[in-house]
């Protein structure tokens, strides 16, 4: 296989490079990883969701992201609540410490962004994010 044929390698070291990065940064800003700030950033748009619909919305596996949560929870960023409807459901609540730790983590995302995006134009940004989500289609990332 030539060099320049190994995208699977080449995809699979620059998601490490930014994640371990962007980990780290997060973690010194807000005191959480890119994984859980996904779940704040989700949380903040649909509040109250179910765990159910937390786990569909970040595709991510049931236990997964109960890991996810109960170590959320354990920092008190959110709050689980059991569902007023249906007993066995759990609804999952972002706190006012999750909405700080959210709003810090969203800046260092930006700038993480900012910084992929900069050095090219706005067209190969274009070609970039299709290239990006055409991998996602064909995939399975939805």
């Amino acid at each position: 296989m030539k060099n320049n044929d190994r995208l699977i390698f080449l995809l699979g070291q620059a998601r490490h490079s930014i994640v371990t990065s962007l980990d780290k940064s997060l973690l010194k800003t807000a005191d959480i990883t890119s994984a859980q700030s996904g779940v704040l950033f989700y949380l903040m748009k649909n509040d109250g969701c179910l765990l159910k619909e937390l786990s569909q919305g970040l595709m991510l596996d049931s236990s997964a992201i109960t890991g996810m949560v109960d170590r959320l929870e354990k920092k008190k960023l959110i709050k689980r609540q059991s569902s007023t409807s249906d007993r066995r459901a759990i609804n999952i609540y972002i706190t006012e410490s999750g909405h700080e730790a959210a709003t810090k983590a969203f800046s260092v995302v930006k700038k993480y962004n900012n910084a992929i995006k900069k050095g090219y134009s706005s067209d190969e940004i274009h070609v970039f994010r299709s290239i990006l989500q055409s991998i996602i289609d064909k995939f399975g990332g939805n």
